[in-house]
Protein backbone atom coordinates (compact mmCIF):
# COMPACT_ATOMS: atom_id res chain seq x y z
CA UNK A 1 0.00 0.00 0.00
CA UNK A 2 1.55 3.40 -0.85
CA UNK A 3 2.09 5.52 2.00
CA UNK A 4 0.08 9.02 1.78
CA UNK A 5 0.40 12.09 3.56
CA UNK A 6 -2.47 14.65 3.65
CA UNK A 7 -1.78 17.72 5.30
CA UNK A 8 -4.63 20.40 6.15
CA UNK A 9 -3.19 23.77 8.01
CA UNK A 10 -5.24 26.22 9.68
CA UNK A 11 -3.56 29.30 10.37
CA UNK A 12 -3.77 30.74 14.20
CA UNK A 13 -2.71 33.65 16.18
CA UNK A 14 -1.37 34.55 19.29
CA UNK A 15 -1.32 30.64 20.50
CA UNK A 16 0.16 29.92 24.06
CA UNK A 17 -0.07 26.66 24.76
CA UNK A 18 0.82 23.37 23.03
CA UNK A 19 -1.14 20.63 22.33
CA UNK A 20 -0.86 16.85 20.89
CA UNK A 21 -4.05 13.95 20.81
CA UNK A 22 -3.96 11.33 19.08
CA UNK A 23 -7.77 10.49 17.51
CA UNK A 24 -7.49 7.38 16.11
CA UNK A 25 -4.21 5.15 15.98
CA UNK A 26 -3.31 6.10 12.23
CA UNK A 27 -4.34 9.89 12.86
CA UNK A 28 -2.72 12.46 14.75
CA UNK A 29 -3.73 16.38 15.16
CA UNK A 30 -0.74 18.49 16.81
CA UNK A 31 -1.02 21.89 17.21
CA UNK A 32 2.82 24.04 18.07
CA UNK A 33 2.83 27.52 19.74
CA UNK A 34 5.34 28.76 17.63
CA UNK A 35 3.80 27.63 14.20
CA UNK A 36 0.49 28.27 15.17
CA UNK A 37 -0.95 25.41 12.85
CA UNK A 38 -2.55 22.27 13.13
CA UNK A 39 -1.37 19.91 10.67
CA UNK A 40 -3.29 16.40 10.13
CA UNK A 41 -1.46 13.51 9.29
CA UNK A 42 -3.42 10.44 7.97
CA UNK A 43 -1.20 6.97 6.89
CA UNK A 44 -2.76 4.92 4.24
CA UNK A 45 -5.27 4.94 1.55
CA UNK A 46 -8.10 5.72 3.73
CA UNK A 47 -9.13 7.83 6.48
CA UNK A 48 -11.77 7.28 8.64
CA UNK A 49 -14.87 10.24 8.05
CA UNK A 50 -15.35 9.90 12.01
CA UNK A 51 -12.10 10.84 12.65
CA UNK A 52 -12.19 13.50 10.09
CA UNK A 53 -14.97 15.15 11.57
CA UNK A 54 -13.33 15.22 14.67
CA UNK A 55 -10.49 16.62 13.86
CA UNK A 56 -12.62 19.45 12.28
CA UNK A 57 -14.39 19.73 15.70
CA UNK A 58 -11.28 20.04 17.61
CA UNK A 59 -10.27 22.64 15.17
CA UNK A 60 -13.09 25.00 15.29
CA UNK A 61 -12.41 24.37 19.14
CA UNK A 62 -9.17 25.36 19.64
CA UNK A 63 -9.32 28.27 16.92
CA UNK A 64 -11.66 29.89 19.04
CA UNK A 65 -10.25 29.70 22.89
CA UNK A 66 -6.97 30.20 20.78
CA UNK A 67 -7.11 33.29 19.20
CA UNK A 68 -6.56 36.67 21.09
CA UNK A 69 -7.93 39.71 18.86
CA UNK A 70 -5.95 42.98 18.65
CA UNK A 71 -7.43 46.49 18.83
CA UNK A 72 -5.38 49.81 18.22
CA UNK A 73 -7.59 52.48 19.47
CA UNK A 74 -6.41 56.57 18.80
CA UNK A 75 -7.17 59.05 21.45
CA UNK A 76 -7.21 56.32 23.93
CA UNK A 77 -6.32 58.20 27.34
CA UNK A 78 -9.86 59.79 28.23
CA UNK A 79 -13.55 60.16 27.56
CA UNK A 80 -14.64 57.63 24.98
CA UNK A 81 -11.36 56.44 23.63
CA UNK A 82 -10.36 55.51 27.16
CA UNK A 83 -14.05 53.83 27.60
CA UNK A 84 -13.74 52.06 24.53
CA UNK A 85 -10.32 50.87 25.52
CA UNK A 86 -11.77 49.33 28.96
CA UNK A 87 -14.67 47.99 27.05
CA UNK A 88 -12.31 46.15 24.49
CA UNK A 89 -10.38 44.88 27.28
CA UNK A 90 -13.16 43.10 29.75
CA UNK A 91 -14.51 41.13 26.77
CA UNK A 92 -10.29 39.72 25.98
CA UNK A 93 -9.16 41.43 23.27
CA UNK A 94 -5.23 42.99 23.61
CA UNK A 95 -5.51 46.74 23.30
CA UNK A 96 -3.22 49.55 22.18
CA UNK A 97 -4.42 52.84 22.63
CA UNK A 98 -2.64 55.88 21.54
CA UNK A 99 -1.53 58.49 23.67
CA UNK A 100 -0.18 61.83 23.25
CA UNK A 101 -0.03 63.36 26.83
CA UNK A 102 -0.67 62.13 30.26
CA UNK A 103 -0.80 57.69 30.60
CA UNK A 104 -3.73 56.54 32.72
CA UNK A 105 -2.96 53.98 34.83
CA UNK A 106 -4.65 50.73 33.55
CA UNK A 107 -3.24 47.53 33.94
CA UNK A 108 -4.10 45.20 30.85
CA UNK A 109 -3.91 47.79 28.53
CA UNK A 110 -0.96 48.85 26.39
CA UNK A 111 -1.10 52.68 25.48
CA UNK A 112 1.69 53.42 22.70
CA UNK A 113 2.58 56.98 21.39
CA UNK A 114 0.70 58.11 18.75
CA UNK A 115 0.39 61.15 16.75
CA UNK A 116 -1.91 60.97 13.78
CA UNK A 117 -1.00 64.09 12.75
CA UNK A 118 2.72 62.70 11.63
CA UNK A 119 3.46 60.07 9.30
CA UNK A 120 5.96 58.41 10.95
CA UNK A 121 4.87 58.15 14.31
CA UNK A 122 1.55 56.14 12.81
CA UNK A 123 4.19 54.03 10.94
CA UNK A 124 6.23 53.40 13.97
CA UNK A 125 2.84 52.93 16.51
CA UNK A 126 1.32 49.99 14.00
CA UNK A 127 5.08 48.55 12.96
CA UNK A 128 5.56 48.33 16.89
CA UNK A 129 2.00 46.41 17.35
CA UNK A 130 2.51 43.92 14.36
CA UNK A 131 5.90 42.93 15.23
CA UNK A 132 4.58 41.75 18.81
CA UNK A 133 1.03 40.48 18.16
CA UNK A 134 1.02 39.52 14.99
CA UNK A 135 -1.85 41.37 13.50
CA UNK A 136 -4.10 43.77 14.09
CA UNK A 137 -7.83 42.89 13.77
CA UNK A 138 -9.62 46.44 14.15
CA UNK A 139 -8.34 50.01 14.19
CA UNK A 140 -10.57 52.57 16.28
CA UNK A 141 -10.26 55.86 14.89
CA UNK A 142 -11.53 57.99 17.71
CA UNK A 143 -8.82 61.03 17.31
CA UNK A 144 -10.52 63.91 16.98
CA UNK A 145 -11.63 67.99 18.53
CA UNK A 146 -14.47 70.06 17.47
CA UNK A 147 -13.95 74.34 16.21
CA UNK A 148 -16.42 76.19 17.45
CA UNK A 149 -16.98 79.29 15.61
CA UNK A 150 -18.42 81.04 12.18
CA UNK A 151 -16.50 79.61 9.39
CA UNK A 152 -15.12 83.09 7.98
CA UNK A 153 -13.71 83.27 11.78
CA UNK A 154 -10.61 80.30 11.30
CA UNK A 155 -7.86 81.12 9.78
CA UNK A 156 -6.79 78.66 6.67
CA UNK A 157 -3.97 77.57 8.77
CA UNK A 158 -6.68 76.71 11.56
CA UNK A 159 -9.07 74.41 9.21
CA UNK A 160 -5.65 72.35 8.58
CA UNK A 161 -5.13 71.47 11.56
CA UNK A 162 -8.59 70.32 12.07
CA UNK A 163 -8.80 68.43 9.04
CA UNK A 164 -5.15 66.43 9.76
CA UNK A 165 -6.36 65.77 12.58
CA UNK A 166 -9.95 64.43 12.36
CA UNK A 167 -9.76 63.72 8.31
CA UNK A 168 -6.14 63.39 7.94
CA UNK A 169 -5.47 61.24 10.61
CA UNK A 170 -7.39 58.56 10.50
CA UNK A 171 -6.22 58.21 6.58
CA UNK A 172 -3.03 57.98 8.00
CA UNK A 173 -3.71 54.88 10.26
CA UNK A 174 -6.33 53.50 7.89
CA UNK A 175 -3.17 53.13 5.17
CA UNK A 176 -0.71 52.32 7.68
CA UNK A 177 -2.60 49.22 8.93
CA UNK A 178 -4.35 48.23 5.62
CA UNK A 179 -0.82 45.94 4.15
CA UNK A 180 -1.65 44.20 7.04
CA UNK A 181 -4.91 43.56 7.27
CA UNK A 182 -5.30 42.50 3.58
CA UNK A 183 -2.10 39.93 4.32
CA UNK A 184 -4.53 38.41 6.66
CA UNK A 185 -7.54 38.76 4.89
CA UNK A 186 -9.43 40.00 7.72
CA UNK A 187 -9.94 43.33 9.60
CA UNK A 188 -12.22 45.93 11.00
CA UNK A 189 -12.14 49.43 10.41
CA UNK A 190 -14.63 51.63 12.98
CA UNK A 191 -14.48 55.45 11.98
CA UNK A 192 -15.49 57.30 15.35
CA UNK A 193 -17.96 59.91 13.13
CA UNK A 194 -21.31 62.34 15.18
CA UNK A 195 -24.10 63.58 14.42
CA UNK A 196 -22.24 65.96 12.88
CA UNK A 197 -21.17 63.87 9.83
CA UNK A 198 -25.00 64.01 8.91
CA UNK A 199 -25.92 67.20 9.25
CA UNK A 200 -24.55 70.24 10.04
CA UNK A 201 -25.10 73.11 13.72
CA UNK A 202 -24.85 76.40 13.02
CA UNK A 203 -21.32 77.06 14.73
CA UNK A 204 -20.28 73.40 14.11
CA UNK A 205 -19.95 73.79 10.49
CA UNK A 206 -16.06 73.19 9.73
CA UNK A 207 -16.10 70.09 12.39
CA UNK A 208 -18.86 68.76 10.46
CA UNK A 209 -17.14 69.28 7.40
CA UNK A 210 -14.00 66.84 8.35
CA UNK A 211 -16.39 64.59 9.86
CA UNK A 212 -18.62 64.78 6.38
CA UNK A 213 -15.41 63.53 4.84
CA UNK A 214 -14.87 61.13 7.29
CA UNK A 215 -18.38 59.60 6.07
CA UNK A 216 -17.35 59.76 2.56
CA UNK A 217 -14.15 57.83 2.63
CA UNK A 218 -15.77 55.37 4.52
CA UNK A 219 -18.85 54.35 1.84
CA UNK A 220 -16.03 54.11 -0.39
CA UNK A 221 -13.63 51.85 1.42
CA UNK A 222 -16.61 49.88 2.71
CA UNK A 223 -16.59 48.43 -1.02
CA UNK A 224 -13.32 48.62 -2.03
CA UNK A 225 -11.97 46.48 0.59
CA UNK A 226 -14.41 43.90 0.22
CA UNK A 227 -12.12 41.81 -1.82
CA UNK A 228 -10.07 41.10 1.91
CA UNK A 229 -12.84 40.80 3.94
CA UNK A 230 -12.11 43.89 5.37
CA UNK A 231 -15.05 45.81 7.41
CA UNK A 232 -15.85 48.86 7.51
CA UNK A 233 -18.39 50.97 10.02
CA UNK A 234 -19.28 54.42 11.09
CA UNK A 235 -20.41 55.33 14.67
CA UNK A 236 -22.47 58.15 14.68
CA UNK A 237 -23.22 59.36 18.43
CA UNK A 238 -24.83 62.76 19.29
CA UNK A 239 -24.14 64.57 22.23
CA UNK A 240 -21.94 62.48 24.46
CA UNK A 241 -21.28 63.04 28.17
CA UNK A 242 -17.79 63.89 28.04
CA UNK A 243 -14.92 66.50 27.96
CA UNK A 244 -15.51 66.95 23.91
CA UNK A 245 -16.50 70.84 24.55
CA UNK A 246 -13.60 71.66 26.47
CA UNK A 247 -11.09 70.59 24.21
CA UNK A 248 -12.85 72.62 21.30
CA UNK A 249 -11.33 75.17 20.24
CA UNK A 250 -12.71 79.18 19.21
CA UNK A 251 -11.06 81.09 16.49
CA UNK A 252 -7.33 82.63 17.09
CA UNK A 253 -8.43 85.27 15.80
CA UNK A 254 -12.20 86.06 14.93
CA UNK A 255 -13.71 88.87 13.06
CA UNK A 256 -15.62 91.48 14.95
CA UNK A 257 -19.00 90.62 13.22
CA UNK A 258 -20.71 90.60 16.70
CA UNK A 259 -23.67 88.06 15.47
CA UNK A 260 -21.12 85.77 15.02
CA UNK A 261 -19.54 86.31 18.52
CA UNK A 262 -23.37 85.94 20.17
CA UNK A 263 -23.30 82.24 18.39
CA UNK A 264 -20.11 81.16 19.23
CA UNK A 265 -20.71 82.31 22.79
CA UNK A 266 -24.10 80.59 23.12
CA UNK A 267 -23.10 77.27 21.22
CA UNK A 268 -20.32 76.68 23.79
CA UNK A 269 -22.57 77.27 26.56
CA UNK A 270 -25.41 75.26 25.23
CA UNK A 271 -22.87 72.15 24.68
CA UNK A 272 -21.56 72.33 27.74
CA UNK A 273 -24.99 72.37 29.39
CA UNK A 274 -26.76 69.70 27.53
CA UNK A 275 -22.76 67.67 27.61
CA UNK A 276 -24.05 66.11 31.51
CA UNK A 277 -27.50 64.85 30.20
CA UNK A 278 -25.55 63.64 27.15
CA UNK A 279 -25.17 59.38 26.80
CA UNK A 280 -22.94 57.90 28.74
CA UNK A 281 -19.33 56.61 27.16
CA UNK A 282 -19.67 53.65 28.55
CA UNK A 283 -22.71 52.82 26.37
CA UNK A 284 -21.34 54.41 23.43
CA UNK A 285 -17.89 51.72 23.69
CA UNK A 286 -19.73 48.75 24.71
CA UNK A 287 -21.45 49.29 21.14
CA UNK A 288 -18.36 49.91 19.47
CA UNK A 289 -17.00 46.66 20.67
CA UNK A 290 -19.81 44.93 19.49
CA UNK A 291 -19.90 46.44 16.25
CA UNK A 292 -15.91 44.96 15.90
CA UNK A 293 -17.23 40.82 17.05
CA UNK A 294 -19.36 41.49 14.64
CA UNK A 295 -18.49 39.02 11.39
CA UNK A 296 -21.07 41.34 9.16
CA UNK A 297 -21.37 44.52 10.67
CA UNK A 298 -23.43 47.26 8.83
CA UNK A 299 -21.87 50.78 7.20
CA UNK A 300 -23.45 52.88 9.87
CA UNK A 301 -24.64 53.10 13.57
CA UNK A 302 -26.11 55.31 15.82
CA UNK A 303 -25.35 55.05 19.25
CA UNK A 304 -29.01 55.70 20.90
CA UNK A 305 -32.28 57.01 19.84
CA UNK A 306 -31.89 60.76 19.92
CA UNK A 307 -29.07 60.11 16.92
CA UNK A 308 -31.20 58.19 14.99
CA UNK A 309 -33.93 60.72 14.76
CA UNK A 310 -31.32 63.65 13.03
CA UNK A 311 -30.22 60.39 10.51
CA UNK A 312 -33.97 60.10 9.83
CA UNK A 313 -34.80 63.29 9.50
CA UNK A 314 -31.66 64.14 6.91
CA UNK A 315 -32.69 60.84 5.07
CA UNK A 316 -36.38 61.87 3.77
CA UNK A 317 -35.43 65.43 3.37
CA UNK A 318 -34.39 65.36 -0.27
CA UNK A 319 -34.49 69.08 -0.96
CA UNK A 320 -32.10 69.64 2.66
CA UNK A 321 -34.85 72.59 2.91
CA UNK A 322 -36.53 71.14 6.11
CA UNK A 323 -33.70 70.67 8.00
CA UNK A 324 -32.55 74.38 6.79
CA UNK A 325 -35.09 75.64 8.22
CA UNK A 326 -34.97 73.77 11.45
CA UNK A 327 -31.50 74.93 11.99
CA UNK A 328 -32.37 78.84 10.81
CA UNK A 329 -34.44 78.85 14.30
CA UNK A 330 -31.53 77.27 16.28
CA UNK A 331 -29.49 80.04 15.12
CA UNK A 332 -31.94 82.58 15.78
CA UNK A 333 -31.92 81.33 19.17
CA UNK A 334 -28.13 81.04 19.63
CA UNK A 335 -28.14 84.88 18.24
CA UNK A 336 -31.08 86.23 20.50
CA UNK A 337 -33.44 87.01 18.01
Amino acid sequence: MVKVEQKVTFLLWRTRCHFYFALTENFTCSFTKKSARFSFFTYGASMKFSSYLACLLMTCIFSAFAQEKVVLISGGTGGLGLATAKAFERKGWKVWAGYRGQIPEEKNIHFIYLDVTKEASVQEAVSKIIQEEGRIDALVNNAGYGLIGAEEDFSIEEVQKLLDVNFLGCLRLIQAVLPSMRSQMAGHIINISSTSGIRAVPGLGLYAASKFALEGMSESLAVTLSPWNIHVSLVEPGTVNNQWTTHCCLSSNPTKEPIYKKMSQALSEKLSKWAPGGQDCNDVAALIVKIASDDNPDLRYQTWQKAQDVVAKKLVDLTGNKMRDEQKAFFKSLIGQ
